[in-house]
């Protein structure tokens, strides 16, 4: 049977990670349309919305296959990764390059879970732990309460999940967010965006394009420079850390929402237009390896400057020390910062690119099996 798919997701899915890639190369070289929703606070936020409205109650009939299924689609690529990333970092000192920790049993296996930054170039699958734990958490919750009472409505699933990720976020603003703790602030702080995914599903998507477009975007940018006003700046959280989360813990749940509210009906609105775009879908099908491989992309358009510095033809202010010591260090020819635009579309090409890759790899050995 052929499914349905919903290219308002696909655009969401390509939006929020070409917004990741951005975030992570200094604004991207197209930081225009960050002003008003800045990529921090709602980014990630869109990926639990998502996989939140994907969510299929029929997985409460079998909670351990469902666990083991997510586990498999995440935590053992992330651990996957971070071991061959931990061995290029490693490759990478031979040449000079001190980004990225050296190999260590903690590294290797403790910090994949507790921070995920270790190896550095794979560092976008710190996310992958809390999702997972998202996941798992929302099964076991949902399985229990539905075989108490089948009739338990989504919207008290979704208050719990707000509470729960206001106390993970107090917990953040009290300075607990470190060590072990964070990745329990972590998942709380990602809880109400993937509630509010299968909320919207199940209750307001039937309600949301009733709203006319010149009202539903009118009364986003209104409490979105209310709340500026109010706070003397555009809000921007970074979830990787929770660790500015100092405008209480209401905010970041609010401003997570204001930014997936704005790209829903952005999604909404292009559907007709680009939904069936094949780079549109390339890029949507492909945010896994974007979000573990973006670096990479980042780091080849430096070595491309590199290269072409050491020919003295051009990129004569090159920094080989910023290059070698410094991933977050980022050459952009005369210093104008529309050359990031380069950067962006590295770090989504290359990683798709890899992606390619793998699965031909993948299809030769079940051919061969």
């Amino acid at each position: 049977m052929n499914k349905t798919i919903d290219y308002r997701f696909k655009i969401i899915y390509a939006i929020a990670i070409i917004l990741v890639v951005c975030g992570h190369a200094g604004g991207g070289g197209i930081n225009f349309w960050s002003e008003w929703f800045p990529y921090g606070g709602f980014h990630l936020a869109l990926f639990m919305f998502t996989s939140g409205y994907f969510y299929k109650e029929a997985s409460e009939s079998s909670v351990v296959k469902y666990i083991i299924s997510k586990f498999k689609r995440t935590i053992i690529p992330l651990y996957i990764y971070t071991f061959v990333y931990a061995i290029i970092v490693q490759i990478s000192r031979l040449k000079g390059f001190s980004i990225g920790n050296d190999i260590s049993w903690y590294n290797l296996f403790i910090s994949p879970i507790t921070n995920g930054h270790a190896f550095v170039y794979n560092m976008g699958g710190w996310f992958l732990v809390p999702l997972f734990m998202v996941e798992a958490y929302n099964v076991v919750v949902h399985a229990i309460v539905h075989k108490i009472n089948k009739n338990v409505k989504e919207v008290f699933f979704f208050i719990a999940a707000v509470v729960l990720g206001i106390i993970g976020n107090e917990l953040a603003c009290l300075g607990y967010a470190s060590s072990h703790l964070l990745v329990l602030i972590r998942m709380l702080y990602f809880l109400p965006f993937y509630s509010l995914g299968i909320l919207y599903k199940t209750n307001l998507e039937k309600y949301d394009r009733k709203v006319p477009s010149i009202i539903y975007f009118g009364v986003i940018f209104a409490v979105n420079y209310i709340t500026s006003l109010f706070f003397g700046r555009v809000i921007s959280y970074t979830p990787s850390w929770c660790n500015n989360f100092h405008d209480g813990p209401i905010m970041p749940i609010v401003i997570g929402i204001l930014g997936i509210a704005f790209w829903l009906r952005v999604a909404t609105v292009l559907e007709p237009v680009i939904g069936k775009s094949r780079c549109v879908n390339i890029i949507a099908d492909n945010t896994f390896s974007i979000m573990m491989n973006q670096f990479i992309g980042f780091m080849l358009v430096k070595t491309v400057f590199a290269l072409i510095s050491k020919t003295g033809l051009a990129f004569s202010s090159f920094d080989w020390i910023s290059y070698k010591t410094k991933i977050w260090w980022y050459y952009c020819p005369r210093g104008i910062a529309q050359g990031l635009i380069l950067y962006t579309i590295a770090g989504i090409a290359v990683p798709i690119g890899i992606q390619y890759v793998i699965n031909n790899i993948r299809n030769r050995i079940k051919e061969h099996m």
